[in-house]
């Protein structure tokens, strides 16, 4: 099973760890952790994100964020099932948006603390990513 982890770089532990155990399950997980699609310049993380801040400038011409957005939808393509881990941004929530639309598996890992940005959209929600790892069981639906 393909699972993409839409969460942010405040998350990254969280990713890591979530991504690690599905690995270890026999799973992919695609994240921006091990894809790197969201890097730019390969620096620590404090200058990554500066340099970000600086492309969001002229998004709408910067090729750096197509090539982030193109390498983020056709990961999601790609994956059977969308994890969304809380505590997460407007992009996170906007990938789990293009997954339900493209007719993905929706899971919500982590406690909502806005639920009207949440929706009815997820199939399966668990407070936590070892709850989740507990029940696989919507694999077989």
């Amino acid at each position: 099973m393909k699972f993409f982890i839409a969460s942010p770089w405040k998350n990254k532990t969280q990713v890591e760890q979530l991504t690690g155990e599905l690995d270890k399950l026999g799973h992919s997980a695609y994240s921006y952790v091990e894809s790197g699609a969201n890097l730019l310049t390969g620096k620590p993380i404090e200058d990554e994100m500066k340099e970000f801040t600086k492309a969001l400038v002229n998004w709408k011409i910067d090729d750096r964020i197509a090539k982030i957005a193109e390498s983020e939808v056709q990961a999601i393509k790609d994956a059977d099932v969308v994890i969304l881990l809380l505590p997460a941004g407007d992009s996170s929530h906007m990938e789990a948006g293009i997954g339900y639309g493209l007719g993905k598996r929706l899971v919500l890992i982590g406690p909502v603390e806005k639920p009207e940005v949440i929706y009815l959209l997820f199939n399966h929600v668990y407070l936590d990513i070892s709850s989740f790892l507990q029940d696989f069981s919507f694999l077989t639906e």
